[in-house]
């Protein structure tokens, strides 16, 4: 709905070849290109949409200015297949320990993918004893921090925001590391550099956070079943007063 907002309501409307969509407060409205755009929401396929027992097939849908703020939505179907159910799960693989800092030496944006694999080089070299126990992660906002290394145009601007980031076995490590890291990389040297005083600004003080425990994804399955109630039982309970 428009104007944009998470915290409002929109109410459906189930009719016999269509629904409807109109938000309940009176401020927004909602719009065929509003609606429209939630196809793509979280999606690989902004026509199909995968769920137990099928697909919903969007290549037919229409959308509708029913008012100016209704919007009548038909045309969808639903394409069978056998049923499954996503099975997601996830697991610990230790603790983060992050650090946030900016910097706009010209001379240092430059040269920052040689930095950073400087202060890689140097860290993993530092903390040898411990190979496979953390991983150290550089996120360059104002560059590619969104896309990483399928952003288009990876051109750093007159600044940029460095999120330096590892992850360890434990906590101690991992404070270990991105300590060494941070210094690393704030009195690196780079060519034409003129001051030593440091290469990063930190907005806090401390410079270091502790996030807390990590996870990662490790499972990610379609399971098939025969029978789609057989995971989920149901139970009716009669209480009576």
């Amino acid at each position: 709905a428009l104007p944009g907002s998470g915290s409002d309501c929109m109410m459906g409307f189930l009719e016999e070849d269509c629904f409807m969509v109109e938000p309940a407060n009176t401020e927004r409205r909602a719009t065929v290109e509003s609606v429209a755009a939630h196809t793509l929401y979280e999606k690989s396929d902004p026509y199909l949409l995968p769920g137990p027992g099928g697909d919903l097939d969007l290549y037919k849908t229409e959308f509708e200015q029913v008012t100016d703020r209704r919007v009548a939505v038909k045309g969808s179907s639903f394409r069978e297949r056998p049923y499954t159910v996503k099975v997601e799960g996830t697991k610990k693989v230790g603790f983060r320990v992050i650090t946030i800092a900016g910097a706009r030496d010209p001379r240092f944006i430059e040269h920052l993918d040689e930095i950073i694999a400087g202060v890689e080089e140097r860290t993993i070299g530092n903390f040898q004893w411990e190979k496979g126990k953390f991983k150290l992660m550089f996120h360059i906002y104002g560059k590619n921090g969104v896309l990483g290394e399928q952003e288009p145009h990876p051109n750093a601007g007159h600044e940029v925001g460095i999120v330096i980031e590892a992850v360890a076995e434990t906590q101690e490590l991992a404070e270990a590391v991105l300590g060494f890291a941070r210094s690393t990389m704030l009195h690196y040297g780079f060519p034409g550099r003129l001051a030593t005083a440091g290469n990063l600004a930190f907005p806090y003080s401390p410079s270091d956070f502790k996030v807390g425990e990590a996870y990662a994804f490790s499972v990610h399955h379609l399971l098939s079943l025969e029978n789609p109630e057989e995971l989920f039982p149901v139970n009716f309970e009669e209480v009576c007063s």
